[in-house]
């Protein structure tokens, strides 16, 4: 099984239209938020909202089941900023979660806490510490997770 991590794209649709085009056998589409533009605009993703979503069409956190896991969005400004990993798991963990995924600060990141693996895709428009924008592809096979970051720039 596979789903797709992506966030923080302020407006700007191709990329997620190439991820749909890229990645026809996903299960799921998963926005962190920022997604700046109507659900309308957004069709096939399941989107949170973030600080720079000013609309109430998406809800500001959210737990999806894909296959046989529990995944629990949030948008990064709602952590606590000195521990923001901690607190995303123990969030998780209360919402009997096994992963989480978050965005807001435009920065890839793969950690495990608490359990939980919490995954911030970076930005599908721009990555504040200098590198491409990217996204994550998630494989789940025999009960295993593995994590992988893709570049916007590989998407045809």
């Amino acid at each position: 099984m596979r789903f797709i991590v992506c966030g923080d794209n302020h407006g700007d649709k191709k990329a997620m239209a190439l991820l749909k085009k890229n990645y026809p056998e996903a299960k799921a589409f998963v926005h962190t938020g920022d997604v700046d533009l109507p659900p309308s605009e957004a069709e096939g993703f399941t989107v949170i909202r973030g600080n720079n979503d000013f609309t109430d069409d998406y809800p500001e956190r959210l737990v999806l089941t894909v296959g046989d896991l529990r995944i629990f969005l949030v948008h990064g400004h709602q952590l606590m900023f000195g521990n923001r990993i901690q607190s995303l798991s123990e969030m998780a963990n209360e919402r009997n979660c096994q992963i989480a995924c978050f965005g807001h600060t435009h920065v890839y990141q793969v950690e495990k806490a608490n359990g939980v693996l919490c995954i911030n895709p970076g930005s599908l428009y721009y990555n504040r510490d200098g590198s491409a924008p990217s996204y994550a592809v998630v494989d789940v096979i025999d009960g295993e997770i593995t994590v992988r970051r893709r570049l916007v720039s590989e998407l045809s």
